[in-house]
C-alpha cells in the first residue's frame, strides 16, 4: 500500500499496489529529497537536535526511491531492462 499526501490541503490518499502512479511516487520522492535537504541544513547547524529526524527522512528517500525503482521496472521492456542494467553496472562501477 502506498499513502500519497496532499501538500496543500494535507489530504492522504491511500493509493493499492495495482493502481500507483509513477508521477505520485516520484513527487513522494521529490518530497522525502526536499525534507531531508531541510533537515541536513538543520543538522549542520544543530546536530544534536536534528541528526536523528535528518537519518529518518533520509532512509523515507530511500524507501520512496525503492518504490519509484520497483513500479519502473514492472513497466520495463527487454530493451528498456537492458539499459536499466547497464546503468546499475555504471553506478556500481563509480562506487569501487
Amino acid at each position: 500500500m502506498l499513502l500519497h499526501i496532499n501538500k496543500n490541503s494535507s489530504m492522504v490518499q491511500r493509493i493499492e499496489e495495482d493502481s500507483n502512479d509513477i508521477a505520485i511516487i516520484a513527487a513522494r520522492l521529490s518530497n522525502e529529497l526536499d525534507g531531508w535537504a531541510q533537515y541536513k541544513e538543520l543538522a549542520a547547524n544543530n546536530a544534536a537536535r536534528y541528526e536523528t529526524i535528518m537519518v529518518q527522512r533520509f532512509q523515507h528517500t530511500l524507501v520512496a526511491l525503492n518504490d519509484l525503482v520497483v513500479a519502473m521496472r514492472t513497466r520495463m521492456t527487454e530493451k528498456e531492462e537492458g539499459q536499466w542494467q547497464n546503468f546499475c553496472s555504471s553506478v556500481l562501477a563509480k562506487e569501487a
